[in-house]
């Protein structure tokens, strides 16, 4: 159902570290980035939003700044211990939310850890409880990623465009499918720099993947789903 990293985000160390370890120094950078990305795909303000695998927050408490009514889910007690936006503690592929509960539904750093044959059944239940749309990002397996990919303790799964385009053209509740591919440089890389080094490798990748959209490491989705 998903991969070992649900079992390494349950641990106590990793979830009071997790936001310090990878958002500091040229780390900052990846955050503002990746808010800012979220931020061109979703207007909060009034919305209703599901922030589904919220871990300590960091996404459900940014857009709550941008005046968006935000409840966040996750399955890790330790992670949501950090977290100080209105979450609770739930199992991904059965919300307990009733149907068109939400506006939006978002999920970040999470679809690496579904099983491809989950996949499906979990966009079927995010459309069930969400009105509009469904934003999330995957993991490209042509990118720099590979070469630490072997060394992470989550279990990854690096899923391709066309994999994924297949899988959501099966399904007949998806109206509209856009894909927005970023990061030549793995989120990793930056979270081991330097703040004024991170800064400098991100106003280059920013310049690199408006032209070299094959070799991202990250792709941003939009689901649209039929009324």
């Amino acid at each position: 159902m998903f991969k070992t990293g649900q079992k390494w985000y349950r641990e106590e160390e990793i979830a009071e570290s997790y936001d310090e370890s990878r958002f500091t120094g040229g780390g900052k950078v990846l955050d503002f980035r990746e808010k800012k990305m979220l931020l061109s795909l979703v207007d909060p303000k009034d919305k209703k939003i599901l922030d589904i695998a919220t871990g300590t927050g960091r996404f459900a408490e940014f857009l709550s700044s941008k005046e968006g009514q935000v409840i966040g889910l996750d399955a890790s007690r330790e992670m949501l211990m950090q977290n100080e936006v209105e979450s609770i503690q739930g199992d991904a592929l059965n919300l307990p939310f009733k149907a068109k509960a939400f506006d939006i539904t978002i999920s970040m750093r999470f679809f690496h850890l579904l099983d491809q044959k989950k996949i499906k059944d979990f966009v079927l239940e995010v459309e069930r409880v969400t009105k509009d749309k469904f934003v999330f990002e995957s993991l490209h397996p042509l990118s720099l990623r590979i070469l630490y990919q072997w060394a992470l303790p989550q279990g990854s799964s690096l899923y391709s465009n066309s994999l994924l385009k297949k899988k959501f053209s099966d399904l007949a509740v998806i109206k509209e499918v856009n894909f927005y591919p970023k990061f030549i440089i793995p989120y990793g890389f930056y979270q081991s720099l330097p703040l004024d080094i991170g800064e400098k490798v991100n106003e280059l990748d920013e310049k690199i993947s408006e032209n070299q959209k094959l070799l991202a490491s990250t792709v941003y989705w939009e689901l649209y789903f039929e009324d």
